[in-house]
């Protein structure tokens, strides 16, 4: 059990730092631009829309991928090996658009769900 902790903060740790780096690429690309580059940029997923009370829209686009379990080395001395999990990976990249099209907002979140 002591193992199968140190894999999920390492995955945690990953996560924060990943989630880091493109929720900046998201800022810098997309931020202030029209929501038609955000469609073609995010043309291989279906966007879901909510209507916000504030006359907002928030666009979400859902990226799924399935993550094979690998085993994980301990070195020559080990006599059992640690196996990972397969997981998918769940991204999501929200987009707040105001009610010319502009997008005023972005932030990019990330999960894991065990299979």
């Amino acid at each position: 059990m002591n193992n199968m902790n140190r894999i999920l903060v390492f995955l945690v740790i990953l996560l924060i730092t990943s989630s880091c780096g493109i929720q900046a690429k998201l800022n810098r690309d997309f931020k202030g631009e029209s929501i038609e580059e955000v469609t073609e940029a995010f043309a291989d997923l279906d966007p879901s829309k909510i209507r916000m009370p504030n006359g907002y829209t928030k666009i979400i686009y859902t990226k799924e991928d399935r993550l094979e379990g690998t085993t994980i080395s301990q070195g020559t001395n080990t006599l059992d090996p640690i196996h990972s999990p397969s997981v998918t990976k769940v991204e999501q990249f929200i987009f707040i658009v105001d009610e010319n099209g502009v997008v005023i907002s972005t932030e990019y979140e990330s999960s894991y769900k065990r299979l």
